[in-house]
């Protein structure tokens, strides 16, 4: 008797899930020989007792219930309350790579912590702090943009001869980087699969789609059986056509590590930045220089940017002013020579410049020193408050708060260059760097 994984089982029911279409399109007396059919959110719950949402997430055509494929139909979400039931092309057969991927080499090691964890934005990160992603794009100087759940605005589009109009329909953006000139939009998967749907592309495209910069599409794969990255970009030849999407170019690529030093870090920390703003999302200060080259330059611009409020937004400009990256006059942000180098940097030199900048600061610093001497020994949550009290003068629970911002730049060096290692409560050097003198 052969034992089914939990995997095989979790595929199993969701199989029989979606065989309950069959009972929505038989109580609605749907006629699926007709372009289009409309369902509400209301008439899936109350007939199959399912969640609307993933009864309508068929992300492959092979996942498709057998109603659906006897008459060549796929589904689309309107809004957050209704789905169109559409023929038409829905899917998308990826292209075979039936080729060796080419070797990448890169002194940024996989974060450790990371490591078996099945998670398509793992790989994308380090995809693109190594400087893979701007290999495969012959971009350099893209940043992390966007990522996340979202709704759509407002758009209209045809699909095999229908016209639909979308709004507030719910998309997921793994990743969404940018330039001045560019945004490049991924769709990310663990696994290789032999279809997608074509919405994972298009929606997240039109959300973002605009006239001032050129948007570009990736289908982004980790191949966990040939350890391998690979890259799919298509194009949209008509922004208004769903099943426009083209094929445009593929790349493989299985990335080699080669340790760096610690001895790379080495920095002449400046005793004077002891200001400390709580900034947790290492990501906005990383993008505010490019926003500020492109002209969003106020703390007004950019708590509308971000969707935060000024408040927030200050302490943002702050922690790039400490990094040396953008300076204040007269309310209005500008670049640093440092901040106008750090932006004309291709991705990987872009990170360790960034993290060498972290590590100037005293607290950082501190931390990194301490790893460096005793690397065996981990630092304590309860020692990074010690050193917080030793180079600021906080208490209570806003010294708790910042030895959270402290942690979380810590784990953005643990993504992005794999010098330490963060749980909870310590950090310990990463195991997979030299320690040279």
């Amino acid at each position: 008797m052969v034992k089914r994984t939990t995997k095989t089982i979790g595929k199993h029911l969701e199989k029989r899930k979606l065989e309950k279409w069959s009972d929505i399109v038989t109580k609605l007396d749907l006629n699926l020989n007709e372009k289009t059919n409309i369902v509400t959110a209301k008439q899936i719950k109350s007939i199959t007792g399912e969640e609307p949402r993933l009864m309508a997430k068929i992300d492959q055509r092979e996942d498709l219930p057998s109603i659906f494929k006897k008459h060549n139909v796929f589904i689309l979400p309107l809004d957050r309350q209704s789905y169109a039931i559409l023929q038409g092309k829905g899917y998308h057969t990826l292209e075979p790579m039936d080729f060796d991927g080419e070797k990448y080499l890169t002194d940024n090691p996989f974060p450790v912590s990371s490591a078996g964890i099945e998670s398509e934005s793992t790989y994308l990160d380090y995809a693109y702090a190594t400087g893979l992603l701007s290999r495969f794009t012959h971009v350099d100087n893209l940043f992390l943009a966007t990522r996340g759940r979202r709704t759509t605005p407002q758009f209209d589009f045809s699909v095999g001869g229908t016209n639909l109009s979308v709004k507030g329909a719910q998309i997921e953006i793994d990743a969404g980087y940018e330039n001045v000139e560019q945004i490049v939009l991924v769709e990310g998967k663990i696994g290789v699969p032999n279809t997608f749907i074509i919405r994972q592309l298009y929606y997240p495209y039109r959300a973002v789609h605009s006239d001032k910069k050129s948007t570009r599409t990736i289908f982004f794969c980790y191949d966990p059986k040939e350890y391998a990255y690979l890259f799919y970009e298509y194009d949209f030849q008509s922004p208004f056509q769903y099943d426009s999407m083209k094929f445009v170019r593929s790349g493989k690529y299985n990335i080699n590590f080669k340790p760096s030093s610690l001895r790379d870090y080495r920095v002449n920390p400046d005793k004077e930045k002891i200001r400390i703003p709580q900034a947790d999302d290492i990501n906005k200060i990383v993008e505010l220089p490019f926003r500020v080259a492109e002209g969003i330059d106020t703390m007004e611009k950019m708590a509308a940017h971000f969707r935060f409020d000024k408040r927030q937004s200050s302490y943002y400009r702050e922690a790039s002013e400490i990094l040396g990256l953008v300076e204040l006059n007269r309310h209005t942000y500008s670049l640093t020579d440092k901040g106008k180098q750090y932006i004309q940097m291709p991705t990987h030199m872009r990170m360790k410049y960034f993290t060498k900048l972290l590590l100037e600061f005293p607290v950082i610093n501190q931390v990194y020193l301490n790893l460096t001497v005793e690397r065996d020994k981990p630092v304590t949550k309860n020692e990074i408050v010690d050193i917080l009290k030793n180079n600021s003068e906080l208490t209570g629970s806003t010294l708790l708060r910042r030895t959270q911002t402290i942690l979380a730049w810590l784990k953005w060096i643990q993504r992005n260059v794999g010098l330490v290692e963060v749980s909870k409560d310590r950090v310990s050097s990463s195991r997979q760097m030299k320690l040279e003198f």
